[in-house]
């Protein structure tokens, strides 16, 4: 009897020191098998409401990893919402977007900002400047208020159409590991935009840009109106400057007085003694016909 509590209070006694042992070690563990091979950490990802895509911080790991130009700047587009507004203005995956109506973009949040306060204005046509396989590339589009605030299903981030590169990168592998953190931007962000969209700081900033905007397009206008007409004359101008209408005062005045004066008789002689080649043919068909 003793012999068999015996050997229970040492199984007892064993597995609460196993136990004990296990609970000492530090366990480490990864919630992912990183999007990059070599556990290259990305920046986190932001779900864009503005354009409906994953866009994401440029930093040198960035330029590095998905062969960006060593000096790009803005803001990497990972993956685009089917049928969405990004898609529809022309926007594709592996994009770099600099510029949303003329405001330099720095950040991810930086694109939703611009594009909420200027459609809480009234504006719906919005310029994206960006750049495609290194080459400048601008897009128009149609964004408005109401499209802005149309809520993102943030689960089905991971079936947008993502960039295809030649690295090791997987999408599907990046939204697991960021899925979390994606979530929790997109439902802080907008507190953070309306914030710096209503700031006097931004909105100086934003009505400085659409100043300065518009005083290039003016120019570039006034520089088209003032190359247009030197070149109007050329194409049909020509022609009427040949008319004798345009001339006819002054020439007019010119031809009576010419006639006028007895002095037709002699220029006509002074014509024709100073057309030798005139007289010499006519005293040379004369003695031809004698």
């Amino acid at each position: 009897m003793l012999q068999r509590r015996g050997g229970k209070f040492s199984k007892a006694v064993f597995s609460l020191a196993w136990a004990l042992h296990l609970a000492a070690i530090p366990v480490s563990y990864s919630t992912s098998a990183y999007a990059l091979k070599g556990d290259v950490k990305l920046p986190e990802p932001y779900v864009s409401r503005a354009i409906e895509a994953v866009l994401l911080p440029i930093n040198d790991t960035v330029r590095k990893e998905f062969k960006l130009e060593p000096h790009a700047n803005g803001v990497l587009v990972l993956s685009v919402k089917p049928g969405g507004t990004g898609e529809k203005q022309g926007i594709e995956p592996g994009d770099v977007i600099t510029k949303v109506h003329a405001h330099k973009i720095h950040k991810p949040i930086d694109v939703d900002t611009v594009v909420y306060y200027w459609a809480k204005a009234g504006k719906s046509d919005f310029r994206l400047d960006s750049y495609r396989d290194g080459k400048a590339y601008n897009s128009t589009g149609t964004i408005t208020l109401s499209t802005y605030e149309t809520v993102i299903d943030v689960v089905t981030v991971a079936t947008w159409t993502s960039w295809s590169v030649a690295t090791a990168f997987s999408y599907s592998e990046f939204y697991g590991e960021y899925s979390q953190e994606m979530t929790a931007s997109y439902e802080s962000s907008e507190t953070t935009i309306e914030e710096t969209a209503s700031s006097e700081e931004f909105t100086a900033e934003a009505k400085s840009e659409a100043t300065d905007e518009s005083s290039d397009a003016t120019t570039d206008g006034a520089s088209d109106s003032a190359t247009e007409p030197s070149d109007q004359p050329d194409a049909a101008g020509a022609d009427d400057n040949d008319a004798p209408a345009a001339e006819d005062p002054s020439d007019a005045g010119d031809d009576g007085a010419d006639d006028n004066s007895g002095g037709d008789d002699s220029d006509s002689g002074d014509d024709g003694g100073s057309d030798d080649g005139g007289s010499d043919d006519g005293g040379d068909s004369g003695g031809d016909d004698n």
